[in-house]
């Protein structure tokens, strides 16, 4: 199965382009939608793993539910700290179709990959926390131990960089159990967070972390890796296809944006 895995789109509505790259939010979450219509064909389904939208207001959650409707494949979504999370529940209520994209501390089945969804976000708070609903299922699933891919999809990334700028914001109140439950695992466990508005992978034991980075607001810092000035000048232009096999083939391609990439 194969499928594309965004994040931290920002959505707002009626908002001066960018200063760095001269686009609204809209504009660049227009051309993502329309890149992936572009592709769907070859995908099975879309993952976002947060940050939907920028202040969590209802006309901006009903943008994104027309733009990626109009992509025609499934969607898996959770909340990210800008969707509230209240405001994304209250607009799930108000839309069964966005409702049923919603992931969150539940189980879907797609194309053989069981994913889950687990919310990690605190009202009006960047740091994150993972409540017992969503570790009790977790562990639950864990000792299942069924046959295919396990995907769980979390805005705040549980492996992070060991750089105290970056891992400020992505504090996890329950990392420790959640990674005591992921120990468990007798198979590879992928994740799919964002939050982190710059991409990057990380590994511990059988747990494999991919964080999509951000198109709108990519993280900028003079020093993001120590002594390395090693930094996002511009757009990030791409997102991620995974392609997964029952073989536990995992494959990572970077797909570049058409209306985006120069």
């Amino acid at each position: 199965m194969r499928f594309a895995h965004v994040s931290d789109l920002h959505l707002e509505m009626n908002v001066s382009a960018s200063p760095d790259h001269g686009l609204t939010s809209h504009e660049v979450t227009e051309a993502i939608a329309h890149d992936l219509i572009s592709i769907s064909e070859a995908l099975d389904l879309v993952v976002v793993s947060g940050d939907l939208t920028e202040n969590a207001d209802a006309e901006a959650f009903a943008t994104f539910e027309r733009m990626f409707d109009d992509i025609g494949l499934p969607l898996i979504v959770v909340p990210g700290n800008h969707d509230g999370p209240a405001g994304m529940h209250d607009y799930s209520a108000f839309s069964d179709k966005f409702a049923s994209w919603d992931i969150t501390n539940r189980v879907v089945e797609i194309a053989g990959a069981r994913f889950l969804g687990l919310n990690t976000c605190i009202e009006d708070v960047t740091e994150g926390a993972i409540d017992d609903e969503g570790l009790t299922l977790l562990a639950d699933e864990i000792a299942r131990n069924h046959d295919g891919n396990l995907v769980i999809v979390m805005h705040h990334p549980p492996l992070v960089l060991g750089l105290q700028q970056f891992d400020g914001f992505c504090h996890l109140d329950g990392r420790e159990r959640l990674m005591e439950i992921l120990g468990g695992a007798r198979d590879q466990v992928i994740i799919l967070s964002g939050h982190v508005h710059r991409p990057y992978v990380a590994v511990e034991g059988r747990i494999t972390c991919h964080v999509a980075g951000s198109f709108f607001a990519p993280y900028d810092s003079a020093l993001p890796f120590g002594d390395l000035p090693i930094r996002p000048t511009t757009l990030q232009d791409f997102y991620f296809i995974h392609d997964l096999d029952p073989g536990r083939r995992h494959l990572v391609t970077v797909q570049r944006v058409r209306g985006l990439a120069p």
